[in-house]
């Protein structure tokens, strides 16, 4: 006797074959693992942010201000176009000083000069740079 195959189809039962029987619980398995996989590794659909109608208030993250970062970014980039601007001499007081992070005096032995000259130096190159970004 063979074996009947059943799905339900709105609520009713339906026969089927064997092969229809199969690929739909097999597409069925491969929805479940699928899900598993995404629960596992924190996934989300953009479906699930939209449970109560509000899609973007439910994607909006209050802690970060982009309008904020976006204008930090310009300012940073500003930044760059004016050290860029200084002579090899200003700009290489500034990038050992503020990105490379050596003391005063670490730069003062490599300039050999003393700590108060290159103290006297950066807050020259600073105040021009000031100067150049008074308009930003």
């Amino acid at each position: 006797m063979d074996k009947e195959y059943y799905l339900f189809v709105e609520g009713k039962k339906v026969v089927v074959s064997k092969e229809v029987y199969l690929a739909y619980h097999s597409e069925l398995n491969k929805e479940k693992y699928q899900m598993r996989r995404d629960r596992l590794n924190n996934c989300f659909f953009f479906c699930s942010y939209d449970h109560d109608g509000n899609f973007e208030e439910n994607l909006e993250d209050l802690e970060f201000d982009v309008e904020k970062i976006i204008e930090t970014k310009e300012m940073i980039e500003e930044v760059r176009r004016a050290i860029s601007k200084l002579n090899p001499v200003e700009r290489d007081l500034i990038e050992s000083l503020f990105y490379k992070e050596e003391t005063i005096r670490e730069v003062a032995a490599k300039l050999n000069i003393s700590h108060p000259a290159v103290i006297k130096r950066r807050n020259k190159v600073l105040e021009k740079l000031k100067e150049m970004l008074e308009d930003f």
